[in-house]
């Protein structure tokens, strides 16, 4: 009896671990699939909100402008001055309404969106602009041809925006030295011809010590484009719906 009692002790010994290991285990809480789709939509959840904060510099970085009695609205970059109504300034590069009257009888100009003078530092650029004009005169047809000269072997082309078809053509020149690029649109809608007159202008000649990069016009022109592609034309005197000036912030 003697010489079997320390084997019966390390076996108890034993059994004791391997019971002290099993509660170890039982221990930890067993992970239920509740609990594994809970923390599947709570990274989704996480995910979405980084995304919604990822959004929000972007639209704070973006003016609108609302004119609600002609049926239209647009966003531009905050750092671009808005001009309503006739500009104030005197440029060679910018449409006056005394200009519209004469060009375009009937036309009013609404509003003029410029390129800060320093928006292209250490480039020859010298000029930006949008200028948005209304016209309740005409047909379809005459608002189209008269805003949009076909002279000079220019083509044609249509830029969609929110089902309004817009014609437009382009055009580049140079005077005193400056490479002007200029562009014309024109769409008609709710019985009033809306154009957009945009225009970028260079020093043609480059810097001859170096420290001006000749401007990209036609990446700048791209720019101002996106104003046009972000303008809303709805029911005058009325707002238009929100989640459309969403959509026109995520084109700019």
């Amino acid at each position: 009896m003697l010489g079997r009692r320390p084997f019966i002790l390390v076996t108890v010994a034993v059994g004791s671990m391997e019971l002290a290991g099993c509660g170890g285990e039982a221990a930890r809480p067993a992970q239920t699939p509740h609990a594994s789709t809970n923390s599947k939509q709570a990274s989704l959840a996480a995910r979405h909100a980084r995304s919604s904060n990822h959004d929000a510099p972007h639209e704070a970085f973006l003016s609108t402008y609302h004119n609600p009695e002609e049926g239209i609205s647009l966003r531009y970059p905050r750092n671009y001055s808005l001009e309503e109504g006739d500009v104030q300034e005197r440029s060679f590069f910018l449409k006056k309404q005394e200009d519209l009257d004469e060009e375009q009888p009937g036309a009013t100009l609404l509003a003029t969106v410029l390129i800060p003078e320093d928006g292209y530092p250490n480039t020859t650029f010298e000029h930006g602009s949008v200028q948005l004009v209304v016209n309740e005169s005409g047909t379809e047809k005459s608002c189209r041809d008269a805003s949009v000269p076909t002279s000079s072997g220019n083509v044609l082309k249509t830029l969609t925006v929110r089902g309004i078809g817009f014609r437009w053509s382009e055009e580049g020149s140079e005077t005193g030295g400056t490479k002007v690029l200029e562009r014309a649109y024109a769409g008609y809608a709710r019985g009033t011809c809306y154009e957009f007159f945009l225009t970028v202008a260079a020093e043609e000649a480059p810097d001859p010590d170096g420290f001006k990069k000749p401007a990209d016009t036609a990446k700048i022109m791209k720019q101002l484009e996106k104003i046009v592609s972000s303008a809303q034309i709805f029911t005058k005197s009325t707002t238009p719906p929100a989640e459309n000036t969403e959509e026109a912030a995520d084109r700019l």
